[in-house]
């Protein structure tokens, strides 16, 4: 990719998540797009199909970045590293996730897979002991708890600290899982 077209796709980028501030996806046009990012249409459509596809690129790109983020976490590290290092992302970038997490609401799906991708690489710190046919299950109530508390922590403008949600969310989750296995016994 050459450097005109990394150029017009950080403006596009940027254009919509400006415009994903105001309103929702099904009410962003490329028209809109284009004009908010100073290039012609013809020029957007070389690179996307519509609105929904230059946001399917951005969450990917943030499920991506992220991704990268946390891998730099030593394999030896616990699951409290991983969601601290996980949260401190969110923290450094939090107009992106304000409004990826929050402002877009038909954007649920984007949320449950960032969280679902996180807990999936989560896996090998938790080392969840949880029979193969309850996974799922687990990892659904997982994501909506996270989801939910990172959500509320976003929305009160990160009260508390990292470290605190952190372990919030470690023990919160360890407990349920605690509790799992002490009512299979």
């Amino acid at each position: 990719m050459n450097q005109r077209e990394r150029l017009t796709k950080l403006l596009l980028k940027q254009s919509l998540i400006r415009l994903l501030k105001e309103k929702n996806i099904s009410q962003i046009s490329v028209k809109e797009l284009c004009a908010s990012a100073g290039i012609n249409r013809s020029t957007f459509y070389l690179h996307y199909a519509n609105a929904y596809d230059l946001l399917e690129h951005v969450e990917q790109e943030i499920i991506d970045n992220t991704n990268a983020y946390l891998e730099k976490i030593e394999a030896n590290d616990n699951g409290i590293t991983y969601i601290l290092t996980f949260l401190d992302y969110i923290k450094k970038n939090d107009d992106l996730f304000a409004i990826m997490l929050l402002k877009s609401n038909e954007n649920e799906l984007f949320s449950k897979r960032l969280l679902n991708e996180v807990l999936m690489n989560i896996d090998t710190f938790l080392q969840l002991d949880v029979p193969e046919n309850m996974k799922r299950f687990t990892y659904a109530y997982l994501v909506n708890g996270s989801l939910a508390i990172i959500q509320e922590w976003i929305l009160e403008n990160f009260i508390i600290s990292s470290d605190e949600l952190a372990q919030l969310i470690f023990s919160l989750a360890d407990h349920s899982l605690l509790t799992f296995k002490s009512s299979e016994t």
